[in-house]
């Protein structure tokens, strides 16, 4: 019996299957860089903003500075949260013992609570509002790095 060395099956076909998944990984990742760029950028973007509302705040403890900052904050967790931070127990795991995305939020969720509370009560310790701010800021960096 004799075996003839036949291509039965053309190369071409899966060299170009090949080909094409390569490429589209290039361009899925392509896509995937820019668009975390993007997110990081507008990221930088509101803490700045996160920022110069509590300079703001803390230099003058009015409702509207108070209320123009909690917009900051909240702008920017909801950023945080909206590009890709899922905030469900089973995604939240930390095993280096750092807080998770979570605990950050409720933290600065009651930071909030107490600059509002030295706001509303018209007290005239600018220190405690700028240490809150400061607190805050630190928290949200935590929260996005």
């Amino acid at each position: 019996m004799r075996i003839d060395s036949q291509n039965t099956i053309p190369n071409d076909r899966f060299s170009k299957q090949a080909v094409g998944n390569k490429a589209s990984e290039l361009f899925s990742n392509a896509m995937k860089n820019s668009q975390s760029k993007l997110q990081n950028d507008s990221l930088n973007h509101l803490m700045a903003r996160v920022g110069a509302q509590g300079e703001k705040l803390a230099n003058q403890r009015t409702f509207e500075n108070l209320v123009s900052y909690k917009q900051a904050v909240k702008q920017f967790i909801t950023e945080t949260v909206r590009g890709g931070l899922y905030l469900s127990d089973e995604q939240s795991h930390s095993p280096g013992g750092s807080m998770k995305p979570q605990q950050i939020i409720k933290v600065i969720d009651e930071k909030l609570i107490e600059i509002q509370d030295q706001v509303l009560n018209n007290e005239e310790d600018g220190i405690g509002t700028l240490d809150l701010v400061g607190e805050i800021k630190g928290l949200l960096i935590n929260l996005y790095m």
